[in-house]
């Protein structure tokens, strides 16, 4: 029985490199990694964003915010006296409501972009990840895509996202550099610039 749900599952592993190959590995081929990885990041930032601007009431998302922090300046106004922080009880239950439906709403677009999303990044690992599609091509890569300038390096901690990638990723590509980032450092990075240049171009609340 395992041996046919793994079958199953390299079938469709195969079918699924395959098909993202046609498309995606001449553009490997010739871009360089960085800026393969930054039009990735885009792509999939302009999904989520996309799905977020349609399935989520963007007005309401605005009120909710708005009556979180109308609600958490009353709370610091109020400060440790119990009889202001009492009357505020009431209106707190409210808001745990407001903010479980400020969840629901945000965990939406999840239901349409998690498989997509998945996929993306399941195949930038087939590629830029040790023994990839990259590394293959070029044996003396040692995995890193891009370097930073000293001051940004320090800025983003660059240091501890190594020191963590370690502990959890083990047999991969030994980047020492302070200031060089591999395939996911770039991707995340890349990932949290466009998303946010995203969300102000599309009126996202």
């Amino acid at each position: 029985m395992f041996e046919f749900i793994t079958s199953i599952f390299d079938t469709i592993w195969n079918a699924f490199i395959g098909a993202m190959n046609v498309v995606f590995l001449p553009l490997v081929n010739s871009m360089d990694p960085a800026l393969f990885i930054l039009a990735t990041a885009f792509i999939v930032s302009f999904i989520i964003n996309l799905a977020t601007k349609f399935l989520v009431n963007q007005d309401r998302m605005a009120e909710i915010k708005e009556e979180m922090q109308a609600f958490q300046k009353k709370a610091k106004a109020a400060g440790r006296d119990p009889e202001r922080m009492q009357e505020l009880q009431k209106e707190q239950m409210e808001m745990m409501g407001t903010q479980m439906e400020m969840m629901k709403m945000s965990f939406k677009p999840m239901i349409y972009t998690w498989v997509p999303i998945i996929a993306i990044f399941a195949y930038l690992r087939y590629v830029f990840d040790v023994n990839g599609v990259y590394h293959l091509a070029n044996p003396a890569w040692n995995g890193a895509i891009v370097e930073l300038p000293v001051i940004i390096s320090k800025i983003l901690f660059i240091d501890i996202w190594h020191w963590i990638g370690g502990i959890f990723y083990r047999g991969g590509f030994e980047i020492i550099s302070g200031t060089v980032l591999g395939w996911l450092g770039w991707y995340i990075l890349c990932s949290m610039g466009t998303s946010m240049l995203l969300r102000k171009l599309m009126g996202i609340k």
